[in-house]
């Protein structure tokens, strides 16, 4: 695991950090909506962000973030990826760091969040596949909640110890590492 052991807890005992003072959480579901929308049909996309949005939310449980950029950013982490299909002919993570937050910017501008706001999703939206991308427990957060639904398609046939390797470099929070080894690791049985 790439982070410090308790920094999750460290991060609990923050207080007043320079974090957009806010109270849109009222306003995520129109986040969702638009994505839902500017997807349309795509729905391998849309199951995507909402798996990443479901794990966020169970990761905020155990991790001081802020509610409404951390969502924002797990509903419209892959918005780019059309952009860069449409552009650039892939889909890789280089290319929606690009032409993610021009896309994320546009929707949440349209839904009327502050600038500041913007900027601090934009900003994790345009570093998502870049694991020191930026030190905030926003961006771990959805880090660890990408991590945890992507892992589904490569873990499948790998043993225990490969699991735990892999799990080890994948995380960069501990409660995110811990949701992990309960999710991907087999229970060793008890007599």
């Amino acid at each position: 695991m790439k982070s410090d052991k308790g920094r999750d807890q460290k991060m609990l005992a923050r207080n007043g950090d320079s974090r957009v003072e806010n109270d849109m959480t009222g306003k995520l579901p129109s986040v969702r909506q638009a994505m839902l929308d500017y997807f349309d049909r795509d729905q391998r996309r849309i199951e995507h962000a909402l798996a990443v949005a479901a794990n966020a939310e169970r990761l905020l449980k155990y991790i001081d973030a802020d509610e409404t950029i951390t969502m924002a950013a797990a509903y419209l982490h892959d918005i780019g990826i059309h952009e860069a299909e449409r552009k650039h002919g892939s889909n890789s993570g280089k290319y929606q760091e690009v032409e993610g937050p021009p896309v994320a910017r546009t929707i949440l501008g349209q839904l009327s969040f502050s600038a500041d706001f913007i900027e601090i999703v934009c900003e994790i939206v345009g570093k998502h596949h870049t694991p020191q991308g930026v030190d905030s427990p926003e961006f771990r957060i959805l880090w660890d909640s990408d991590a945890l639904v992507n892992l589904e398609e490569v873990l499948p046939g790998k043993n225990a110890e490969q699991i735990e390797t892999i799990l080890d470099r994948s995380f960069v929070s501990e409660a995110g590492y811990r949701i992990a080894q309960r999710k991907f690791l087999p229970r060793e049985e008890t007599a």
